[in-house]
């Protein structure tokens, strides 16, 4: 009785296990890949008039699944038959076979029935056969050389029940699954086309193969080959398919790598690709597909042809390499596309981001991977560029610093100075473009939260749009002095005056009994600063963060917001005079608790710079029609008389966001930083804010 060998059982044993759906159809798979290899024996170049029927029965079902694999091949003949029975034959080698598909079947079912009519002489005969894992005998024949019922060749397998729990927990269970599994697998078959037909039977349902997929595929496909110098010759055939051809792979752009003709292992090629979606004749969204053939391959695939035997450093390679090719030859024009888009999204990015522009464009966008197009892929690409090019510049200054205590001064020290001053001026520009930036974005916010709670005018509901505006500025219910507070620290007062960029010293819509040590009342002053910072405060020059303790307060500022729109003043604590001296009263000559209990008095003589921010509309304007304007005739200004030393100043909400945008307009200039397109230009208000000789290239690309 013939047997496979002496012990199977332990050959089957040590066989790789399944770990996804794809390695659980593999025994269906090389069923599969023999019925093309015996229709290929019986036709030859007919090839594609052959068909092969798959058909499965109770695919949710496991133990009671059935799967039937018939083709009208050559058949077992003698030489196959004996072929079929030896383990590690070599029968199929130049197709790539290595004589051990079949043991898969016995590792995956528990019961293998093979049918086969074949030639033999003048005559057909047939053969029927029970394979089993059993060392004693794996072939059991229920029918042997006798003659066929008609003259169709071709063999059929059953497989029934899935016999480990390897593959039971790993064979899809969903018709949809199994096909977009089964697709995957033998697409780069069915896309280069040629081979036998396939029809699927699920249950009833048919599918059928390469119209499934060929169907899918978009114009003619397209041919290229290449030398490497490690790989040889290799042939890519690439084609622009619907994106239902990537169903059930990873990723949307694929590389087949095929052996003797037989996908071995598809790749996700997005990132060496870079364009999401292609686009070829009129259709858009669009994957590619390019499978990948060479006699390098051929000799390096294992012996299931499940996987090659090279490293994944190695398998990287040839993707790329391939990946470059099918760019140059197969998809120029889209590339080209893609890489103006990609160059002008990084323009932006660094317009944003200034600092990582410390190289010309062409040489940041080869440090990054062709796939970056967003502002996270360019930051994360030239992040480890931009630390190494600031370590070097500091290496350099440290170098030059030592040579200065060198006796004899290096004769190219005048060169080397020039060098290092450059660079420090560069780098320091670099860094004052990104502090632009990031106040241009929040002026733009801010000016479009003040347009919006003015088009609402004196709606009711919308006291939080004038908190969120209040928090924006400064967030509330704070003491910036407390460290444990972090909001406390990302406040954006530098809007209201540049001395208070730094600020710590202020308290945002607290009560004054919680700010001052004794006394004060539920007042809530939208903001006290009593530390103006590098400016008009009293600081330790050690330690400009801190208040000096020894000496009292004799500046301090106060800042109310009303609400933009606001036309209401109605009420007697309406009015803004009223409301401010109410606030000094309880300061003037009393004590600020800062968070960590530490006191500090207000001097008696403190200069108080108090500020409204409203606009001067309705009641309010009624209000303070006796007052002086202020120097560009927009905004009010009273001096405190009397018991108080100051003034009070009530600015329009636009002048306030207007100073802010020629402050940073201003910054930008001072440091030459312009660039083609305009950074920090003010957006359009109702009236001209700021004159820009550049306004007219705002829409310009740039």
């Amino acid at each position: 009785m013939p047997a496979l060998s002496n012990n199977i059982e332990n050959r089957v044993r040590k066989l790789p296990k399944p770990s996804n759906a794809t390695q659980g159809l593999q025994p269906l798979f090389e069923a599969v890949s023999n019925a093309m290899f015996a229709l290929e024996d019986r036709l030859e170049k007919d090839v594609a008039k052959g068909r092969i029927d798959i058909r499965v029965t109770n695919l949710a079902r496991p133990d009671k699944i059935e799967i039937v694999v018939a083709d009208a091949g050559i058949g077992l003949d003698e030489k196959r038959y004996g072929a079929f029975c030896q383990v590690d034959t070599d029968f199929k080698h130049a197709r790539g076979g290595k004589g051990v598909g079949r043991l898969f079947w016995l590792d995956a079912f528990s019961s293998i029935k093979v049918e086969s009519t074949y030639a033999a002489a003048d005559t057909i005969q047939r053969r029927a056969f029970d394979f089993v894992l059993n060392n004693m005998e794996q072939v059991v024949p229920h029918q042997e050389g006798v003659p066929a019922n008609g003259t169709d060749l071709g063999t059929t397998i059953t497989f029934k029940g899935l016999r480990t729990k390897d593959y039971a927990d790993h064979f899809p269970r969903r018709s949809d699954t199994f096909l977009r599994y089964f697709s995957a697998h033998f697409i780069a078959d069915f896309l280069v086309g040629g081979g036998p037909r396939l029809v699927v039977d699920l249950d009833g349902d048919l599918t059928e193969y390469p119209k499934a997929v060929v169907d899918l595929t978009v114009g003619m496909p397209q041919e290229t080959t290449f030398q490497h110098k490690e790989f040889g010759t290799l042939t890519i055939l690439g084609f622009t398919c619907q994106a239902e051809a990537s169903t059930g792979l990873e990723g949307r752009h694929q590389l087949h790598l095929l052996a003797n003709g037989r996908t071995v292992e598809t790749r996700k090629v997005d990132n060496l690709l870079g364009v999401t979606d292609l686009e070829r004749d009129g259709k858009k969204e669009l994957v590619f597909h390019g499978c990948v053939s060479g006699e390098y391959l051929d000799l390096r695939v294992n012996e299931g042809r499940t996987a090659f035997n090279l490293p994944e450093r190695t398998l990287k390679d040839i993707s790329r390499a391939c990946m470059e090719i099918v760019k140059e030859r197969l998809l120029p024009d889209q590339i080209a596309k893609f890489a103006k888009e990609r160059h002008d999204n990084y323009v932006d990015f660094v317009e944003r981001y200034p600092t990582f522009g410390f190289d010309t464009d062409e040489t940041q966008l080869k440090r990054v991977p062709f796939h970056a197009k967003a502002p996270e892929d360019f930051a994360s690409g030239l992040i480890k560029y931009q630390i190494r090019r600031e370590e070097g510049r500091q290496n350099s200054l440290q170098e030059l610093i030592d040579s200065l205590d060198l006796e004899e001064i290096p004769i190219n020290l005048e060169a080397t100075v020039a060098s290092a001053v450059k660079e420090i001026q560069t780098s320091e520009q670099l860094a004052l473009a990104q502090h632009v930036v990031r106040r241009k974005l929040a002026l733009e916010l801010l000016d479009k939260l003040i347009r919006r709670i003015r088009a609402r005018e004196d709606k009711e509901d919308d006291n939080h749009l004038e908190r969120t505006l209040h928090a924006f500025i400064c967030p509330m219910r704070v003491m910036g002095d407390d460290a444990s507070e972090l909001k406390s620290r990302a406040h954006d007062l530098w809007v209201v005056d540049e001395r208070l960029a730094f600020t710590r010293a202020f308290s945002s819509d607290k009560r004054l009994d919680a700010v001052l040590a004794e006394g004060g009342s539920s007042d809530r002053p939208d903001l006290l600063v009593w530390n103006l910072a590098y400016g008009l405060g009293v600081t330790d020059a050690d330690n400009p963060d801190t208040v000096d303790l020894s000496e009292p307060l004799r500046s301090m500022m106060v800042v109310e917001f009303k609400k933009p729109g606001r036309t209401v003043y109605a009420k007697a604590e309406d009015n803004v005079e009223q409301q401010i001296t109410k606030y000094l009263a309880q300061l003037k000559g009393g004590e600020i608790e800062t968070f960590d209990r530490a006191k500090v008095r207000v001097a008696d003589d403190c200069i108080f710079h108090c500020y409204v921010v409203a606009d001067i509309r309705g009641d309010l304007e009624q209000q303070l029609s006796s007052w002086p304007t202020t120097a560009n005739g927009q905004g009010r200004v009273r001096p405190l008389n009397n018991a108080y030393r100051g003034q009070i100043e009530v600015i329009q909400w636009q002048d306030l966001i207007n100073d802010a945008w020629m402050r940073n307009r201003a910054t930008l200039n001072a440091a030459g930083l312009s660039r083609n397109r305009p950074t920090t230009m003010a957006p359009k208000a109702e009236a001209p804010i700021v004159d820009d000789e550049n306004d007219e290239d705002d829409d310009d690309e740039g």
